[in-house]
């Protein structure tokens, strides 16, 4: 599943990105050039800076077993918001870095 950050959006549709995979191994959140979010699996394909400069921006990986995605994650009123939060502050510009840290 992927969310156009360019269109209208709302948490609803963070918590459906968020529960449309398993916590059964590493997630990134990331934001394509072209204003696509979409959690990627780190666990087959690790990146490195050459890929991650190619990113509008992106959030830390959340490992597998953390709870940060899938059905339990989407529940989360709290983490859903934050992560809206920090995708409309760094959507269409980025605030300091490609990197977000979001304080879960």
């Amino acid at each position: 599943m992927t969310l156009d950050l360019k269109g209208e959006w709302t948490e609803a549709d963070v918590a459906a990105l968020i529960g449309s995979v398993k916590d059964d191994r590493d997630w990134r959140l990331e934001v394509s050039a072209d204003g696509i979010a979409s959690l990627q699996d780190k666990t087959a394909n690790p990146t490195g800076v050459d890929y991650d400069e190619t990113l509008h921006c992106f959030l830390e990986t959340w490992s597998q077993g953390t709870d940060f995605v899938g059905p339990s994650a989407a529940g989360d009123k709290e983490l859903v918001g934050k992560i809206a939060k920090a995708l409309r502050e760094n959507y269409p510009t980025v605030k300091k870095e490609k990197f977000i840290y979001v304080a879960l």
